[in-house]
């Protein structure tokens, strides 16, 4: 069983140091005037280093059809909106009532006395049309195949999808977002074992019958608040308002290769002990520049010497469009202009093929983080 109070410290740290990304839509970039001449091509990585065949599990869970009710005087989710301040979905955080976050509500339990005094009550089932889960699984063998070649072979995931309904207590008005906490004891523990690399939960955000959408997150990673030691994402689908990019001529919902390129890099430095120069640093966003990080062309030779973070991709100082113009939108979109992408480049030039890949905090022959022991207490089972 879990401590509540380690949990409720680990939920409150959430928005600072283990929240790795609340990917919403990438705004447009303007020209910078630091621009400086950056590399051409992907480096090849270094001859010498074998090649280490790796095949972490990655179980991908989604959720169709989602219910969640919600109970208030003020509260809204994207269109679902309810009350004086909230009626145009405009409502700011303390104008919320109950004051959010607002946790849901079974709808079993609508009409218990505790709710009597509430104005509103709605429950939404939002789901996902069969095409929309083919679509997803779709995208996520393409994403395998492409991260197969572009590692020459070093990785090999091993998919699993599973479609579940499921009826959502967690919500927390006016995001909805599905962490790691609220979707683990009562629906993934049953399904995810420490053998498990990487974990993706991914719902809709419409209930088509009633012509409601909730709140848009896009996606976000969790670092070591995972599944039984295994990184975890949530993706939204939502193609109206979330990014698509070209992945070796196909359309892919970009999320989907966004968050797993987190959890990559999260388990590389943390969990595989893989070091990486700047790990620690960071562009200056308010000016423009590379600040702590190499100027383009410029840095480490090697280019295992690091694995950059796809929130810094536009920075990266040996991509070929590193810190151009349009660097912001073309690391974001793909295939750009008849060049490779940089999810192309970053695994082709910085993943160490060297590597026995290990995703799980709770086979890593350590103690990490929140564990009590070698591979023991929780998250581990």
């Amino acid at each position: 069983m879990k401590n509540t109070l380690l949990r409720n410290s680990l939920v409150a740290a959430l928005s600072s140091l283990f929240l790795l990304a609340a990917c919403l839509p990438v705004p447009p970039s303007t020209p910078s005037p630091f621009a400086t001449p950056a590399p051409s091509s992907t480096p090849a990585p270094l001859p010498g280093l074998p090649l280490v065949h790796s095949t972490p599990r990655f179980q991908v869970f989604i959720i169709s059809p989602l219910t969640a009710c919600l109970v208030g005087n003020e509260f809204a989710s994207g269109n679902v909106c309810a009350g004086t301040e909230c009626g145009d979905c405009d409502c700011a955080w303390e104008d919320h009532d109950p004051p959010a976050p607002q946790v849901g509500i079974p709808p079993d339990r609508l009409d218990d006395p505790q709710y009597n005094a509430y104005a509103h009550k709605i429950c939404v089932d939002v789901t996902l049309t069969d095409e929309e889960i083919q679509d997803i699984i779709a995208d996520m063998e393409l994403v395998k195949e492409q991260a197969y070649e572009w590692t020459g072979g070093a990785l090999d995931l091993q998919m699993e999808y599973t479609v579940l309904a499921h009826t959502f207590t967690g919500f927390t008005a006016p995001d909805f977002v599905i962490g790691p906490f609220e979707i683990d004891d009562d629906l993934l523990d049953a399904y995810v074992a420490t053998d498990t690399d990487f974990v993706y939960v991914v719902s809709g955000v419409y209930d088509r019958a009633q012509g409601l959408q909730l709140a848009y997150w896009c996606g976000g990673s969790y670092g070591e608040m995972g599944i039984r030691g295994a990184g975890y994402s949530y993706v939204q689908y939502n193609h109206d308002v979330c990014a698509s990019v070209t992945i070796a001529g196909e359309t892919v919902y970009e999320p989907l290769i966004h968050e797993w390129i987190h959890n990559l890099d999260w388990a590389l430095y943390y969990i595989n002990g893989v070091p990486d120069l700047y790990q620690d640093t960071g562009p200056d966003w308010v000016n423009w520049n590379h600040a702590s990080w190499p100027a383009c062309g410029t840095g480490s030779s090697n280019p295992l010497d690091w694995f950059p973070s796809i929130d810094f991709c536009e920075w990266d100082p040996d991509w070929l469009d590193c810190n151009s113009a349009t660097a912001t939108i073309d690391c974001h979109s793909g295939e750009t202009g008849g060049e490779i992408s940089w999810y192309e480049h970053v695994l082709s030039a910085h993943y160490p093929r060297h590597v026995q890949f290990n995703g799980n905090t709770c086979r890593d022959g350590k103690q990490d983080f929140t564990e009590t022991g070698v591979d023991s207490g929780w998250p581990c089972p």
